[in-house]
């Protein structure tokens, strides 16, 4: 499959889409289930910043995969054992009781993650190495479709099958839904080791993430998307809050989010490659910003939209951010190509990450004091910093490309 456009294409949709399997269920459905249950927002968001912090510090797997390839490890090795991780620290949280044990499930949310991140270190490495530099855009596109629709079948099947089931049963669904695709990675993922070679001086590994692109490229990946992923995190409460149906939150999760964000993505991937991938996440931050600011105005001046309205406004809001994260991902890609891809792309993944964390927490604690309105604007206003940084990273890479 990873020999041929369509073939790379299909591999990693696939393979991110059990990535966004438990990013739907932990990131998406369970904020709203724990909302319902009294579980009030403070104590939701210190969950989700603690299940995100495994992703800010994946940096630190960077250098280990990068440093075991260097020695003739395979990457396809790292991919099985990571979910075969993420598969058991999941299906522990089916026994746990969600609103009345939060210490545990927290305990076992941030295991997952870590071998979650791990994963992902190991198939974006995969990527850089297998994927021509002028598909980079599309793949993301691909990735990032993937990714959604896991979320999306996921975040939906939640809140109906715990309804019906209990909370346990989203759990082993979304444990079997990682599982499967590991036959894929068997057959597809090159087999072959890397024949070893000499480890790169210490000096390397430092100057892979201390040169002017490196220091950009972790700015923007801190602040570009500060005012969505804050969003991301209260949108459950926020739908709830706003008193909508359990059939208005399926048609949110399982519709309009996750169709905005694989629709942005996939047209992000087509302009991107043709832009350029810094033009492309511009033009990202920009929509985003403008539309993400008016929901906060709005909040602002108690004219925020409420029921269908407030979908339709919610759902082009992601349509832009499925654009931003496509087109960001393909310019992180870009700058982490050469040496040390792993710690390079690892670095820049996990300051997304750290981006979304931040936001989270302070937002989450902002927004008691002064309102969702005032919360988003200010964040919104801090994600525009990162766009004098991508006219900084388009310079010195016209100029001397590293």
């Amino acid at each position: 499959m990873l020999d041929t456009p369509n073939g790379r294409r299909w591999f990693f949709a696939v393979l991110y889409a059990t990535e966004g399997a438990p990013m739907g269920f932990i990131w998406w459905a369970l904020p709203t289930l724990l909302a319902r249950e009294g579980v009030d927002v403070v104590a939701i968001t210190t969950l989700s910043t603690a299940a995100t912090l495994p992703w800010v510090l994946k940096f630190l797997a960077g250098p280990v995969i990068d440093l075991s390839l260097l020695r003739g490890a395979r990457l396809r090795t790292w991919i099985l054992c990571a979910q075969t991780a993420m598969v058991g620290s999941l299906a522990a949280v089916a026994w746990v009781d969600w609103p009345n044990q939060l210490a545990l499930l927290t305990a076992l949310l941030v295991g997952h993650a870590v071998c979650a991140a791990t994963q992902d270190v190991a198939i974006d490495t995969l990527a850089i190495r297998v994927v021509p530099a002028n598909e980079l855009g599309r793949i993301n596109g691909w990735m990032q479709a993937g990714m959604l629709t896991g979320r999306a079948v996921v975040a939906a099947g939640t809140v109906i099958m715990t309804n019906r089931f209990g909370p346990a049963a989203p759990v082993i669904a979304v444990s079997v839904i990682i599982a499967l695709p590991m036959v894929l990675v068997w057959r597809s993922a090159p087999r072959a080791s890397a024949a070893e070679v000499t480890i790169p001086p210490f000096k390397d590994w430092l100057g892979a993430l201390t040169g002017r692109t490196a220091v950009l490229g972790i700015g923007i990946a801190l602040t570009a998307g500060a005012g969505f992923e804050f969003l991301a995190v209260v949108v459950g409460p926020l739908l709830v809050q706003d008193g909508v149906t359990d059939a208005q939150l399926s048609l949110f999760f399982g519709l309009l989010a996750p169709a905005g964000l694989a629709i942005g993505a996939l047209y992000s991937g087509r302009l991107t490659d043709r832009l350029a991938p810094a033009r492309g996440t511009a033009l990202g931050i920009v929509g985003v910003a403008v539309l993400v600011g008016l929901l906060g105005a709005l909040i602002s001046a108690d004219r925020s939209p409420s029921g269908l309205a407030l979908l339709a406004a919610l759902a082009c809001i992601y349509l832009a951010i499925g654009f931003l994260t496509a087109a960001s991902y393909a310019l992180f890609m870009g700058l982490a190509r050469g040496g040390l891809a792993a710690t390079r792309f690892s670095i820049f993944m996990a300051m997304t990450n750290a981006c979304e964390a931040w936001s989270g927490f302070s937002g989450g604690r902002l927004q008691a004091v002064v309102g969702y309105g005032p919360t988003l604007l200010l964040l919104v206003g801090i994600s525009l910093l990162a766009l004098p940084m991508l006219k900084g990273v388009t310079m010195v890479r016209s100029a001397a490309p590293r």
